[in-house]
Protein backbone atom coordinates (compact mmCIF):
# COMPACT_ATOMS: atom_id res chain seq x y z
CA UNK A 1 0.00 0.00 0.00
CA UNK A 2 1.33 3.45 -0.91
CA UNK A 3 1.91 5.96 1.88
CA UNK A 4 -0.77 8.16 0.29
CA UNK A 5 -3.31 5.35 0.67
CA UNK A 6 -2.20 4.68 4.24
CA UNK A 7 -2.73 8.34 5.10
CA UNK A 8 -6.11 8.22 3.40
CA UNK A 9 -7.17 5.34 5.60
CA UNK A 10 -6.11 7.36 8.64
CA UNK A 11 -8.12 10.37 7.47
CA UNK A 12 -11.15 8.19 6.79
CA UNK A 13 -10.82 6.82 10.31
CA UNK A 14 -10.78 10.31 11.80
CA UNK A 15 -13.85 11.32 9.81
CA UNK A 16 -15.59 8.17 11.07
CA UNK A 17 -15.02 9.30 14.65
CA UNK A 18 -16.71 12.59 13.89
CA UNK A 19 -19.53 11.10 11.82
CA UNK A 20 -20.47 8.20 14.10
CA UNK A 21 -21.54 9.27 17.57
CA UNK A 22 -21.46 5.62 18.70
CA UNK A 23 -17.68 5.74 18.35
CA UNK A 24 -17.52 8.15 21.28
CA UNK A 25 -18.42 5.33 23.66
CA UNK A 26 -16.26 2.69 21.99
CA UNK A 27 -14.64 0.10 24.23
CA UNK A 28 -12.01 -2.27 22.79
CA UNK A 29 -12.79 -5.96 23.02
CA UNK A 30 -10.53 -8.93 22.43
CA UNK A 31 -11.48 -10.90 19.34
CA UNK A 32 -11.23 -14.61 18.67
CA UNK A 33 -12.61 -14.33 15.14
CA UNK A 34 -10.83 -17.14 13.28
CA UNK A 35 -10.40 -15.14 10.07
CA UNK A 36 -8.86 -12.19 11.91
CA UNK A 37 -6.55 -14.31 14.07
CA UNK A 38 -5.32 -16.41 11.16
CA UNK A 39 -4.69 -13.35 8.97
CA UNK A 40 -2.40 -11.59 11.44
CA UNK A 41 -0.61 -14.75 12.52
CA UNK A 42 0.08 -15.48 8.85
CA UNK A 43 1.27 -11.89 8.36
CA UNK A 44 3.57 -12.15 11.41
CA UNK A 45 4.54 -15.83 11.61
CA UNK A 46 7.57 -15.36 13.88
CA UNK A 47 6.00 -12.80 16.22
CA UNK A 48 4.07 -13.61 19.37
CA UNK A 49 0.73 -11.82 19.29
CA UNK A 50 -0.71 -11.85 22.79
CA UNK A 51 -4.14 -10.38 22.08
CA UNK A 52 -6.01 -8.86 19.15
CA UNK A 53 -8.51 -6.09 19.90
CA UNK A 54 -11.24 -4.43 17.88
CA UNK A 55 -10.99 -0.72 17.07
CA UNK A 56 -13.63 1.81 15.93
CA UNK A 57 -12.37 1.49 12.33
CA UNK A 58 -13.69 -1.21 9.97
CA UNK A 59 -11.29 -4.14 9.46
CA UNK A 60 -8.66 -2.45 11.67
CA UNK A 61 -7.37 -4.20 14.78
CA UNK A 62 -4.94 -3.48 17.60
CA UNK A 63 -2.28 -6.15 18.05
CA UNK A 64 -0.71 -6.47 21.48
CA UNK A 65 2.77 -7.95 21.17
CA UNK A 66 4.44 -7.97 24.56
CA UNK A 67 4.76 -4.33 25.60
CA UNK A 68 4.17 -3.09 22.03
CA UNK A 69 0.86 -2.18 20.41
CA UNK A 70 0.50 -1.81 16.64
CA UNK A 71 -2.47 -1.51 14.31
CA UNK A 72 -3.19 -3.67 11.30
CA UNK A 73 -5.88 -3.74 8.64
CA UNK A 74 -7.30 -6.88 7.05
CA UNK A 75 -6.95 -5.30 3.61
CA UNK A 76 -3.32 -4.26 3.96
CA UNK A 77 0.04 -5.87 4.69
CA UNK A 78 1.18 -2.71 6.49
CA UNK A 79 1.24 -2.13 10.24
CA UNK A 80 0.83 1.30 11.83
CA UNK A 81 2.79 2.21 14.95
CA UNK A 82 1.57 5.10 17.08
CA UNK A 83 -1.35 6.29 19.18
CA UNK A 84 -5.01 6.21 18.20
CA UNK A 85 -7.05 9.07 19.64
CA UNK A 86 -10.79 9.58 20.02
CA UNK A 87 -11.22 13.22 19.03
CA UNK A 88 -14.66 13.51 20.63
CA UNK A 89 -13.67 12.30 24.08
CA UNK A 90 -9.96 13.20 23.86
CA UNK A 91 -9.07 9.70 24.99
CA UNK A 92 -6.13 7.60 23.84
CA UNK A 93 -7.12 4.09 22.76
CA UNK A 94 -3.49 2.97 22.73
CA UNK A 95 -2.98 4.09 26.31
CA UNK A 96 -6.17 2.30 27.33
CA UNK A 97 -4.97 -0.93 25.74
CA UNK A 98 -1.55 -0.53 27.30
CA UNK A 99 -3.07 -0.25 30.77
CA UNK A 100 -5.34 -3.22 30.11
CA UNK A 101 -2.34 -5.35 29.20
CA UNK A 102 0.16 -4.21 31.79
CA UNK A 103 0.59 -7.04 34.29
CA UNK A 104 -0.16 -6.13 37.88
CA UNK A 105 2.64 -6.29 40.43
CA UNK A 106 2.10 -8.11 43.70
CA UNK A 107 3.28 -5.32 45.99
CA UNK A 108 3.09 -7.56 49.04
CA UNK A 109 6.19 -9.27 47.66
CA UNK A 110 8.19 -6.01 47.52
CA UNK A 111 10.43 -5.62 50.55
CA UNK A 112 10.02 -2.06 51.77
CA UNK A 113 12.03 -2.47 54.98
CA UNK A 114 14.70 -0.14 53.55
CA UNK A 115 12.22 2.51 52.41
CA UNK A 116 11.93 6.02 53.75
CA UNK A 117 8.28 6.10 54.77
CA UNK A 118 5.72 8.83 55.21
CA UNK A 119 2.34 7.81 56.58
CA UNK A 120 -0.90 9.65 55.91
CA UNK A 121 -2.23 11.41 59.04
CA UNK A 122 -5.32 9.20 59.05
CA UNK A 123 -5.69 5.55 58.14
CA UNK A 124 -5.93 5.17 54.35
CA UNK A 125 -6.10 2.27 51.93
CA UNK A 126 -3.82 3.88 49.35
CA UNK A 127 -0.14 3.06 49.02
CA UNK A 128 2.66 4.26 46.75
CA UNK A 129 6.10 2.70 46.38
CA UNK A 130 8.33 5.33 44.75
CA UNK A 131 11.76 4.52 43.29
CA UNK A 132 13.69 7.79 43.17
CA UNK A 133 17.10 9.32 42.67
CA UNK A 134 17.31 12.48 44.83
CA UNK A 135 19.13 14.34 42.04
CA UNK A 136 16.88 13.19 39.18
CA UNK A 137 15.09 16.31 37.80
CA UNK A 138 11.88 14.40 37.05
CA UNK A 139 11.96 12.84 40.53
CA UNK A 140 12.14 16.30 42.04
CA UNK A 141 9.36 17.46 39.76
CA UNK A 142 6.99 14.66 40.72
CA UNK A 143 7.85 14.94 44.42
CA UNK A 144 7.12 18.69 44.38
CA UNK A 145 3.82 18.06 42.58
CA UNK A 146 2.86 15.31 45.02
CA UNK A 147 3.64 17.64 47.93
CA UNK A 148 1.64 20.50 46.39
CA UNK A 149 -1.37 18.25 45.84
CA UNK A 150 -1.23 16.70 49.29
CA UNK A 151 -0.65 13.16 48.10
CA UNK A 152 1.14 12.43 51.39
CA UNK A 153 -2.16 13.17 53.16
CA UNK A 154 -4.04 10.65 51.03
CA UNK A 155 -1.59 7.74 50.74
CA UNK A 156 1.20 6.02 52.61
CA UNK A 157 4.37 6.60 50.58
CA UNK A 158 7.43 4.35 50.58
CA UNK A 159 10.50 5.96 49.01
CA UNK A 160 13.09 3.52 47.65
CA UNK A 161 16.34 5.43 47.12
CA UNK A 162 18.15 4.51 43.91
CA UNK A 163 20.98 6.96 43.05
CA UNK A 164 21.96 6.74 39.39
CA UNK A 165 25.59 6.94 38.17
CA UNK A 166 24.76 9.85 35.85
CA UNK A 167 24.23 12.13 38.87
CA UNK A 168 27.61 12.56 40.62
CA UNK A 169 26.19 13.84 43.93
CA UNK A 170 23.23 11.48 44.12
CA UNK A 171 24.96 8.87 46.26
CA UNK A 172 26.12 11.44 48.81
CA UNK A 173 22.63 12.93 48.95
CA UNK A 174 21.16 9.44 49.31
CA UNK A 175 23.53 8.79 52.20
CA UNK A 176 22.37 11.99 53.90
CA UNK A 177 18.73 10.96 53.49
CA UNK A 178 19.06 7.34 54.60
CA UNK A 179 21.40 8.14 57.50
CA UNK A 180 19.54 11.23 58.65
CA UNK A 181 17.86 11.17 62.04
CA UNK A 182 14.88 12.64 60.14
CA UNK A 183 14.98 11.03 56.66
CA UNK A 184 11.70 12.48 55.38
CA UNK A 185 12.67 16.04 56.31
CA UNK A 186 16.04 15.63 54.58
CA UNK A 187 14.41 14.13 51.50
CA UNK A 188 12.02 17.09 51.31
CA UNK A 189 14.91 19.55 51.60
CA UNK A 190 16.61 18.05 48.56
CA UNK A 191 13.59 17.23 46.45
CA UNK A 192 10.96 19.85 47.27
CA UNK A 193 13.02 22.81 48.46
CA UNK A 194 15.96 22.11 46.09
CA UNK A 195 18.34 22.73 48.98
CA UNK A 196 21.67 21.17 47.97
CA UNK A 197 23.28 21.68 51.39
CA UNK A 198 20.68 21.04 54.07
CA UNK A 199 21.68 20.77 57.70
CA UNK A 200 21.62 17.05 58.46
CA UNK A 201 22.06 15.21 61.72
CA UNK A 202 23.45 11.77 60.84
CA UNK A 203 22.94 8.57 62.80
CA UNK A 204 26.08 6.85 64.03
CA UNK A 205 27.39 3.79 62.20
CA UNK A 206 25.11 4.16 59.19
CA UNK A 207 26.11 2.09 56.13
CA UNK A 208 23.97 2.47 53.03
CA UNK A 209 25.86 -0.03 50.82
CA UNK A 210 23.69 -3.07 51.66
CA UNK A 211 20.55 -0.94 51.39
CA UNK A 212 21.45 0.20 47.87
CA UNK A 213 22.31 -3.35 46.90
CA UNK A 214 18.93 -4.65 48.06
CA UNK A 215 17.04 -1.77 46.47
CA UNK A 216 18.90 -2.24 43.18
CA UNK A 217 18.10 -5.94 43.20
CA UNK A 218 14.42 -5.20 43.85
CA UNK A 219 14.34 -2.63 41.04
CA UNK A 220 15.96 -5.00 38.55
CA UNK A 221 13.50 -7.72 39.47
CA UNK A 222 10.67 -5.33 38.62
CA UNK A 223 12.26 -4.22 35.35
CA UNK A 224 13.01 -0.74 36.70
CA UNK A 225 16.20 0.82 35.34
CA UNK A 226 15.33 4.49 35.58
CA UNK A 227 13.61 6.98 37.86
CA UNK A 228 11.03 7.98 38.84
CA UNK A 229 9.10 4.72 38.91
CA UNK A 230 5.97 4.50 41.04
CA UNK A 231 4.01 1.39 41.94
CA UNK A 232 0.49 1.95 43.24
CA UNK A 233 -1.23 -0.15 45.85
CA UNK A 234 -3.21 -1.99 43.18
CA UNK A 235 0.02 -3.11 41.49
CA UNK A 236 0.06 -0.63 38.62
CA UNK A 237 3.45 0.63 37.45
CA UNK A 238 3.69 4.35 36.63
CA UNK A 239 6.87 5.27 34.79
CA UNK A 240 7.96 8.89 34.72
CA UNK A 241 6.59 12.06 36.30
CA UNK A 242 2.90 11.33 35.66
CA UNK A 243 1.14 13.27 38.40
CA UNK A 244 -2.25 12.74 36.75
CA UNK A 245 -1.96 8.95 37.03
CA UNK A 246 -0.97 9.30 40.69
CA UNK A 247 -3.84 11.64 41.57
CA UNK A 248 -6.30 9.44 39.67
CA UNK A 249 -5.20 6.49 41.79
CA UNK A 250 -5.29 8.20 45.19
CA UNK A 251 -8.65 9.85 44.45
CA UNK A 252 -10.24 6.66 43.15
CA UNK A 253 -13.04 5.50 45.44
CA UNK A 254 -12.10 1.96 46.37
Amino acid sequence: MKLRNLLLIGLMGISTVYADSAATNFEPKATTDKKVVEYFHKLLPTTTINTIYTTPYPDTYALVMGSNIVYGNLKSSYLTVGHMFNLYTQTDLTETLSKMNTPKINISQINVDDAVVTKAPTKVNKKLIVFIDPDCPYCRQIEAQMYEQGIDKKADIYYMLMPLPMHPNAKAHTTNILCSTNPIATLKEYMVNNNENPKVSLADGCNIAPVLERTGSTARGLGINGTPAIITGDGTMIMGADIQAITDYVNEKK
